[in-house]
């Protein structure tokens, strides 16, 4: 599990006035690729992040503990599949817009899907975004 402290500083900055209380503590879990013990460095595998520099610092990670879900039934995600259109096309729901960050001319964002853990996050360019109601709800705020 991966530290979203530098992440939570960015939102405070970039949205002034907003806090990041209710940002997750940590993302994950991601598979680490490759450790460097001399400096307690690891690298990790961070698919839906390509452009992020993946190695991080040992104090920054923590072990993944997977749910027990015969003990904790209720943090178990339902994960819905997508609703299919009447032509066919598979559609998912967005449960929420989490950040946004600027890439060439556009900007991306990051959807929650509903249902969905934070590890099933995804950037989405805004133009395929432009007619749903989160990103309507993400501008308002």
């Amino acid at each position: 599990m991966l530290s979203t402290i530098h992440r939570r500083r960015e939102y405070i900055q970039k949205h002034s006035g907003h806090v990041a209380k209710f940002l997750p503590r940590f993302d994950g879990p991601f598979l680490v690729t490759k450790t460097h013990p001399e400096k307690s460095l690891y690298t990790l595998e961070l698919p839906n992040e390509p452009d992020r520099f993946a190695t991080f610092h040992a104090s920054l990670l923590r072990p993944h503990i997977p749910n027990d879900d015969d003990l904790y039934p209720s943090r178990r995600f339902a994960q819905p599949g997508p609703v299919v259109t009447a032509d066919g096309a598979e559609e998912w729901v967005i449960d929420c817009i989490i950040d946004e960050r600027m890439r060439g001319r556009g900007r991306q964002y990051l959807v929650r899907w509903q249902g969905w853990g934070a590890e099933e996050d995804h950037w989405l360019p805004g133009r395929e975004l432009s007619d749903t109601e989160a990103l309507d709800d993400w501008l308002r705020t």
